[in-house]
């Protein structure tokens, strides 16, 4: 039993401390795992060459004294390897999304920064991908959607250094980058020759999807401010909604993609 609770550690811990980032950050653990791993190497030799289990487990004391130890030590690698991963969790706490497993990953190849792709998903509301710059590797450029939406970030962002501030870095810019999406929207539907399709072709879905929401807030509150001065004021704002929502449910009689479809739909049903 020991020896199957011994192997499963070393197994989860050698991915982590043989090699990798994480070694370098934690040098004294690493140290204390490559002592275990020179034990357990010899542990396994001595299988090998003794294929008689009930010979091999009892043989001598050898087992009995140096699994107990091994496992011992193993927790302490672990015990540390936690806290390691709570520190890192506090810094940025959307590490907290995400399962040990896959903040090791994360940490374990840092020193790239590309390999934070796969892993965005699971870190930020559906952002699948970033654009990198084409020469200077590390710099990030723009944030995509998993339905291809672009928004270009407002000041790039180097992912350098540790993970986790980066990672921080690039959700403040992002919000940043969101919030100058959303003012551009509001001064485009102030503009005279607004035109509700253009809008909605210019900017992500839910921006687009907002600036309708904004349009119908500032109508609908001109409206019933002048609704005692003039009677016809909220038949004739009411009539413009709907003239809205029918410009909108021309579109899907249009030739769209799945994903343009799906975005006309969603402002059809929420308008």
């Amino acid at each position: 039993e020991n020896w199957l609770v011994v192997q499963n550690l070393w197994v989860y811990l050698e991915a982590v401390f043989v090699g990798g980032d994480i070694a370098k950050q934690l040098p004294q653990e690493a140290k204390r795992f490559s002592n275990i791993d020179k034990s357990w190497i010899k542990i396994m030799q001595r299988a090998h060459e003794n294929p008689n289990v009930v010979q091999c487990c009892t043989g001598d004391d050898t087992m009995s004294q140096l699994l107990p130890h091994l496992l011992e030590q193993l927790e302490l690698c672990q015990k540390s390897l936690t806290g390691y991963l709570e520190k890192k969790r506090l810094i940025f706490p959307r590490f907290f999304f995400v399962s040990d497993p896959a903040l090791l990953e994360i940490l374990g190849q840092a020193s790239d920064s590309h390999t934070i792709q796969s892993h965005l998903l699971s870190l930020f509301d559906n952002v699948y991908r970033v654009d990198f710059h084409e020469k200077e590797y590390d710099k990030i450029l723009a944030i995509n959607s998993q339905e291809t939406e672009k928004v270009e970030l407002i000041e790039p962002v180097l992912a350098q250094g540790n993970v986790e501030l980066w990672l921080g870095k690039l959700q403040e810019i992002q919000q940043k980058s969101i919030h100058h999406v959303t003012r551009s929207a509001s001064l485009a539907i102030a503009d005279q020759g607004f035109k509700l399709i253009e809008f909605e072709n210019m900017f992500p879905a839910q921006i687009g999807l907002l600036g309708i929401q904004m349009i119908w807030t500032r109508d609908s509150e001109e409206a019933l401010s002048n609704a005692r001065t003039d009677k016809k004021v909220m038949q004739t704002t009411n009539q413009h909604f709907l003239d809205m929502l029918n410009t909108l449910i021309d579109m899907t009689t249009e030739e769209l993609t799945k994903y343009e479809r799906t975005k006309y739909e969603t402002l059809i049903t929420i308008h």
